[in-house]
């Protein structure tokens, strides 16, 4: 609140504001105060003072000139009195290069009029803001944001808005104090996809009216649950056919391999009989259609048990390859939908669409902050582009599996067709020589 003395009749007042001054840290900024009636000043003495100061001193002006000597060390060079202002009755000071520690309560002072007007100054100290996007284990359908800011002063509070400039329900937001009296804020929050994919983040001061901001574009893939539980249960299924498969492979070759043993050993034990026969002269007991004959039925044996074990065999493949057909469709979909996917976020990088849009503070502050943001949009868009590169070869492999259990149902139809012509023509002989 402004302090005015009473004054005798035609004796101007030293005059001060009605309301705190704010300043933000590195700012130039007045100290307002003047005369009332105004009268020239130039020639008066001016004091500005801070009581909780030694020397209390923050600019002295007697004589036409400044006393520099009186003056606290902490303002040197960063205060002055416009000597053109001085001559219209105004003595505001000018505070450049505003710190921290400038926060206080000002007295200007004119020995003169025996009198002085009280002045607070607000400090201020704002930062930019920075955005992290995280996946939330418990739900892939949610995302959750950390947004975080330090270096604020006075304490600040944090809010979360939609893309219509709603509130969004977000966690406590935690703030820590360091030894500079800067204060440090963050906090989370949990979007879905039915909120807006452009999500803001504000930090503000009310007692300052400062605030800065950052927006995000959330991608709809990061909503997409292709992710979930249920494409995980889809994927061990497919895996766990195929291994039940590789183990009917492996069995059947085994088998047919022990049975053409077999099938060799029972040729050759014939032809053994037709020779001992042969040498002992009794070719009369066991001739060379009875030896045919048995050799035709044992193969003919064989031959229907690899019939039933070729149609066993193409029963399961035929089942897996139903189930692997079912995904195929969808899954070359997915693969589509995810190149465009990936294709559209190299896009959406190129034309940076991780965007930050604050105030104008200093220069370096804004470069300090671009740099920032700009490495975090890079982080995002490597992340999203790695899932997206990963669910692509999930499912590459799954369709692939596809065409190799295709492969394999045409060997066996082949086989199978093989067989049934050896067994065509056991049966024409068979007829033939009955």
């Amino acid at each position: 609140m402004t302090s005015i003395c009473n004054f005798p009749l035609g004796v101007s007042q030293v005059v001060g504001p009605s309301e705190p001054v704010v300043a933000i840290v590195g700012d130039d900024t007045v100290l307002p105060c003047h005369l009332d009636p105004a009268v020239n000043a130039a020639d008066m003495t001016v004091e500005w003072t801070r009581s909780d100061l030694t020397p209390k001193f923050v600019h002295v002006w007697r004589d036409g000139v400044e006393l520099v000597n009186k003056k606290n060390e902490a303002y040197m060079e960063r205060t002055s009195l416009p000597i053109n202002n001085l001559k219209l009755g105004d003595i505001s000071l000018k505070l450049s290069k505003v710190k921290l520690s400038d926060r206080g309560s000002y007295k200007c002072f004119s020995p003169a009029l025996s009198g002085q007007a009280s002045v607070e100054l607000v400090v201020g100290v704002v930062s930019s803001l920075t955005i992290t996007v995280m996946r939330n284990s418990e739900d892939s359908g949610k995302v959750v944001l950390q947004c975080e800011s330090a270096g604020w002063y006075p304490e600040p509070e944090l809010l979360w808005l939609d893309g219509e400039g709603n509130l969004l329900s977000a966690g406590p937001t935690e703030t820590l104090r360091g030894p500079d009296d800067l204060y440090t804020v963050s906090s989370r929050v949990t979007v879905e996809k039915r909120h807006s994919n452009n999500i803001t983040c504000r930090v503000q001061q009310r007692n300052t009216n400062q605030s800065r901001e950052t927006h995000i574009h959330v991608p709809g893939d990061l909503f997409n649950p292709s992710c979930s539980s249920a494409a995980h249960i889809t994927i061990a299924v497919v895996v766990t056919v195929l291994l039940i498969l590789a183990v009917v492979l492996v069995v059947w070759k085994y088998r047919s391999k022990h049975r053409g043993r077999n099938f060799t050993r029972t040729s050759s034990d014939h032809r053994s009989l037709q020779l001992d026969t042969e040498e002992k002269g009794e070719t009369k007991h066991l001739t060379e259609d009875s030896v045919d004959t048995v050799d035709i039925n044992t193969k003919q044996e064989n031959l229907e048990a690899q019939k039933e074990k070729q149609a066993l065999d193409k029963f399961h493949l035929l089942t897996a390859v139903n189930l692997l057909m079912n995904h195929k469709f969808n899954l070359e979909k997915d693969i589509d939908e995810l190149t465009s996917e990936v294709r559209e976020l190299e896009k959406q990088q190129d034309k940076n669409q991780l965007v930050t849009n604050m105030q104008q503070t200093e220069q370096n502050n804004i470069q300090s902050a671009k740099i920032n943001q700009d490495e975090e949009t890079k982080n995002i868009f490597r992340s999203m582009k790695q899932a997206l590169d990963k669910k692509i070869h999930e499912n590459e492999s799954v369709v692939y599996a596809v065409q190799v259990m295709t492969e394999k149902k045409e060997e066996l139809d082949k086989t199978l067709e093989t067989i049934l012509e050896q067994l065509e023509k056991i049966k024409n002989r068979n007829e033939v020589q009955m």
